[in-house]
C-alpha cells in the first residue's frame, strides 16, 4: 500500500579467492540502503545488504525500479537487481459501533447506575486512535477517554447513567442525548 516501507535483504558472497569490493551502488530515488561503500567481502564470507522501498512518494500502480552493484570481480563488474510490484491505496479505516444506540428506560424500579454498553470493532488494516470520548449530558459518563484500536480488534466501551442526576433534568416522555468520539486521522508529511 502507499506509505508502506518495504524491506529486502540481498546477499553477497564472495566465492573468489581475494577481497570482493563493492564500490558502488546505484538505486533509485525511492530505494535506500543501510551499507556503507566501499564495502569488503573477504574470501568465503557473506554480507547481507538490506534496501528499503519507500512507497509514500510512488504513484499508484505499477512499479519497476532497479538497484545496480558495481564491484571488482573480473568476471562480472556489476549485477542487478529488479523490484517489481504494484502500489495500492490504503484501505480506509473501517469502524464499526453496535448497537447504534442504546436507551435507558428511568420507569423501572432499579436505584442507582445504569449501565449501556457499545462494542467497537477495528475491521481495517491500520490501527485507529479515539483520542476523545465524550457525552453530551453530565449524567451520561464513558468509563474510558480513550481507545486504540489494532486491526481486528474489538473493544467494549460502557456508559453510565446517573439516574440522581438526570431525573431532575426530564420530565416526561424522553430526552435524546450523544456520546462523542473523536478519531484522529494520520497525516504523513514527507520533505
Amino acid at each position: 500500500s502507499r506509505g508502506d516501507l518495504l524491506t529486502f535483504t540481498f546477499t553477497i558472497e564472495n566465492k573468489g579467492e581475494l577481497d570482493l569490493i563493492i564500490d558502488k551502488i546505484d538505486a533509485s530515488e525511492y530505494i535506500q540502503y543501510d551499507t556503507e561503500i566501499p564495502l569488503t567481502i573477504l574470501p568465503g564470507e557473506k554480507q547481507e545488504v538490506t534496501f528499503t522501498y519507500e512507497s509514500s512518494q510512488h504513484e499508484l500502480g505499477e512499479v519497476r525500479e532497479s538497484v545496480r552493484i558495481y564491484c571488482n570481480d573480473p568476471r562480472r563488474k556489476a549485477f542487478s537487481l529488479r523490484v517489481d510490484g504494484y502500489i495500492k491505496e490504503k484501505s480506509a479505516p473501517a469502524v464499526s459501533i453496535s448497537p447504534v444506540g442504546i436507551s435507558f428506560n428511568l420507569t423501572t424500579d432499579s436505584e442507582g447506575e445504569i449501565i449501556g454498553r457499545f462494542i467497537l470493532e477495528n475491521s481495517g488494516e491500520e490501527v485507529i486512535k479515539i483520542t476523545s470520548i465524550k457525552a453530551s449530558a453530565d449524567y451520561l459518563i464513558p468509563l474510558k477517554s480513550e481507545i486504540e484500536l489494532n486491526s481486528g480488534e474489538k473493544e467494549n466501551l460502557q456508559v453510565i447513567l446517573l439516574r440522581d442526576k438526570v431525573s431532575d433534568k426530564i420530565q416526561e416522555g424522553e430526552i435524546e442525548e450523544y456520546l462523542y468520539l473523536t478519531v484522529a486521522i494520520p497525516i504523513v508529511i514527507n520533505k
